[in-house]
């Protein structure tokens, strides 16, 4: 009787603790696996929950140091071409004719012009053979000229002259099938401008026998020059091979004073 209450105790007691073991059964089934750790990937890295802590960290990290965990990449490569790219782009710009051309083409030639041919106001450049010619070697002696303004001609002077400005360009004579009547040509060893108004047998021959370029320019003179000196200023200003510019712009340097000043029978050394 005794052992049979006992059993039924045990029994009863066994009965009682089986909810609290079944509670705890449930609770490690639902629970445990909401608190377990995951294992780690082959990376070294979790995923999931893990994964967006790591990122949160990381942001909180870049924000710190001013820059996000995407655009350490993208700043590196944007900013690294982007800069590079940009500011080369703008070192081309500048050599090749940008906002500072003037600093990087400067008196190349040693005249104090700037050949500007790469630019959107330049005009073409052109080497040709420079001689010259004067009142006492013209034909016929004098300054008249084959194309004059008066003559319908699209010229500006009536007579050989000019003071070498882009407004009063001086006289040059040559082949109209070479330079057309009334271009206007600037050339950097006079400084001056010139306009072509004259004919020149020998530039004539020149161009139709080799197309060789070939232009006779205006020297200063009247008929009270003396002659002998006159031609030796065109002698010593000669260039077997200079270059001009064709269609220049206004602006280009200039200097006035005539190469030949008839009031002292004197020839310019210098432009």
């Amino acid at each position: 009787m005794k052992a049979r209450t006992l059993a039924g105790v045990v029994w009863s007691a066994s009965w009682s603790a089986l909810p609290l073991v079944a509670s705890a059964v449930l609770c490690e089934a639902a629970c445990g696996s909401a608190h377990k750790p995951e294992a780690p990937s082959e990376n070294g890295e979790s995923s999931g929950g893990s994964g967006g802590g790591s990122d949160a960290s990381n942001a909180s990290s870049g924000a710190e140091d001013g820059s996000s965990p995407t655009s350490s990449s993208g700043s590196s490569s944007g900013s690294g071409s982007g800069s590079s790219s940009g500011s080369g782009g703008g070192a081309d710009a500048s050599s090749s004719g940008g906002p500072h051309a003037d600093s990087g083409a400067s008196d190349a030639t040693g005249t104090g012009v700037v050949a500007d041919t790469g630019s959107a106001d330049g005009g073409r450049m052109q080497s040709v053979y420079m001689t010259f010619y004067g009142w006492p070697d013209n034909s016929p002696p004098g300054n008249a000229i084959a194309y004059p303004m008066n003559g319908g001609f699209p010229t500006l002077h009536d007579g050989a002259g000019g003071t070498g400005t882009f407004a009063d360009p001086i006289t040059f004579a040559t082949d109209k099938a070479e330079f057309p009547v009334g271009t206007v040509l600037y050339a950097p060893v006079i400084e001056k401008y010139l306009i072509m108004e004259d004919d020149c047998t020998e530039c004539d021959s020149d161009w139709s026998g080799s197309m060789k370029w070939h232009i006779d320019v205006w020297m200063n003179s009247d008929a009270a020059a003396n002659a002998n000196d006159v031609e030796a200023c065109e002698d010593r200003w000669t260039q077997n091979a200079t270059t001009v510019e064709v269609g220049p712009p206004a602006g280009r340097l200039v200097t006035t004073p005539p190469l030949f000043d008839t009031t002292t029978n004197t020839c310019r050394t210098t432009p």
